[in-house]
């Protein structure tokens, strides 16, 4: 059987990236159902834009112009850019059609993003990487609708 290739988060795939330095693994039953049909390729955008694990957290506080800002009020705009397109150069050079990526991430969201207060409170939106793979023609998906693609 020859399996497509799909992008998955690498804090979904277990690797401690996440700002506050751990992961997210998705739950092994799924795991193994997804590693059965497809190549996996992991990812973190933010990593790949150059922010450290452990980071200070950063949220969207602007997105006509960007401005993406962390707890200490640094602007991370750059880093932000440069993870998303490294990822969307990624799945070009590989095929990748679909990925699953982190829900409510700056970077990974399909859905929701939040709000720049740094209060919790959650709104409609995409991070910067699923913003431009849909751009560009990638499907995403968060870590809640993995059954769809199995």
């Amino acid at each position: 059987m020859n399996k497509k290739n799909i992008l998955i988060s690498s804090c979904l795939y277990g690797n401690k990236v996440r700002y506050d330095g751990k992961h997210n693994k998705i739950n092994e039953d799924l795991f193994s159902k997804l590693k059965e049909k497809y190549n996996l390729f992991y990812f973190c955008p933010e990593v790949e834009g150059g922010l450290p694990t452990p980071r200070i957290p950063c949220e969207i506080i602007s997105s006509e112009p960007l401005k993406i800002i962390n707890k200490n009020l640094e602007d991370k705009t750059e880093a932000f850019l440069i993870g998303a397109q490294k990822t969307l150069q990624l799945c070009l050079e590989n095929s990748i059609s679909k990925a699953i990526l982190k829900a409510n991430s700056p970077s990974c969201s399909s859905k929701f993003v939040y709000d720049g207060s740094f209060s919790g409170i959650k709104i409609e939106g995409f991070g910067v990487t699923t913003k431009l793979l849909k751009e560009n023609g990638i499907e995403v998906f968060d870590e809640y609708e993995i059954e769809k693609l199995l």
